[in-house]
C-alpha cells in the first residue's frame, strides 16, 4: 500500500510517501531523511524503501521544507526547522493503524542523518537509528551546492547552536555508515559520531565510498548493512 500525504497549515505544507508493505498486520516503519540538497525521490531512497519494504519494514520517504514537492525556500532552511518537519511528520506516522507505533526507526544521509540524531536523542519512542555520510559540524563544505543554492547564514548559526556529539551521547542502537573517500565529510566525523553513541552500535567504512555511494556496490552495501541493522531491532 502507498499512501501520499501532505501536513501542515497552507504555505507551510510538508509532502511524503507511506509504503506499507501488503500481508501483514500493524508494520515497523523507518523515517528517510534526505540531505541537505536532495528529496525523497533520490535513487538511493526509492531503493530503500523497496528494499525495505522486501524485508517487511514501511517506509515514510518525505521533502524537507523548500525540497522536493515541500512548500517553502530551500535556502532559508535551517537545522531546527528540519527537526521540526521531522516531528511532524513522526507525529502523523504514528498516528497511522497500518504502523506499529512501538517500532519507529530513523535513516538519515548527511544533513538528514543531523536531523535523525537530534530527534532519535530527542524521542525515547525511536528504537534505532542508521546515519549514511553525517557530519557534527558544518561550514561552506554543506552550504557551496553544485545547484548554485545562496544558504543563509541563518542555517550556520542555527547549527552551531547544537552540539551533535553531546546528543549522540543520548542514542542508543546506532549504526554509522562512512565512504572512506567521501569529499564533503571527512570520514572523521563519522567516527566521532560512533564514538559518542550509546551501546548496542557499529560503524562501517565502506572503501573507496563517496560522499553519496555513487558506486552500485557502495550503495547497495550501505542498504544491506542497515537493512540487517534496523531488523535487528524492529523485526
Amino acid at each position: 500500500m502507498v499512501e501520499r500525504f501532505e501536513i501542515g497549515p497552507p504555505g507551510r505544507k510538508v509532502r511524503g510517501v507511506l509504503s506499507v508493505p501488503q500481508g501483514h498486520g500493524p508494520s515497523p516503519c523507518a523515517i528517510l531523511s534526505h540531505g541537505l540538497v536532495s528529496s525523497k525521490e533520490s535513487a538511493k531512497y526509492l531503493a530503500l524503501s523497496d528494499a525495505l519494504g522486501a524485508k517487511g519494514i514501511a517506509s515514510c520517504r518525505f521533502d524537507y521544507h523548500g525540497c522536493g514537492e515541500s512548500d517553502g525556500n530551500i535556502e532559508e532552511t535551517t537545522l531546527t526547522e528540519r527537526l521540526a518537519n521531522l516531528e511532524s511528520v513522526t507525529i502523523f506516522i504514528l498516528e497511522r493503524p497500518s504502523i506499529d507505533a512501538t517500532k519507529i526507526a530513523l535513516l538519515g544521509s548527511s544533513f538528514g542523518g543531523c536531523t535523525s540524531l537530534l530527534k532519535a536523542a530527542r524521542d525515547q519512542r525511536i528504537r534505532c537509528v542508521s546515519l549514511w555520510a553525517t557530519p557534527h559540524r558544518i561550514g561552506n563544505k554543506e552550504g557551496s551546492s553544485p545547484e548554485g543554492i545562496d544558504f543563509r547564514e541563518a542555517l550556520y548559526a542555527d547549527f552551531s547552536r547544537y552540539d551533535l556529539l553531546a546528543e549522540a551521547r543520548k542514542v542508543r542502537c546506532g549504526l554509522v555508515i562512512h565512504g572512506e573517500a567521501d569529499e564533503v565529510v571527512p570520514a572523521e566525523e563519522g567516527a566521532a559520531i560512533y564514538e559518542n553513541l550509546g551501546d548496542p552500535k557499529a560503524f562501517e567504512l565502506i572503501k573507496g565510498g563517496d560522499h553519496t555511494f555513487s558506486r552500485a556496490a557502495d550503495r547497495e552495501r550501505a542498504i544491506s548493512l542497515s537493512l540487517d541493522w534496523l531488523g535487528r531491532f524492529l523485526l
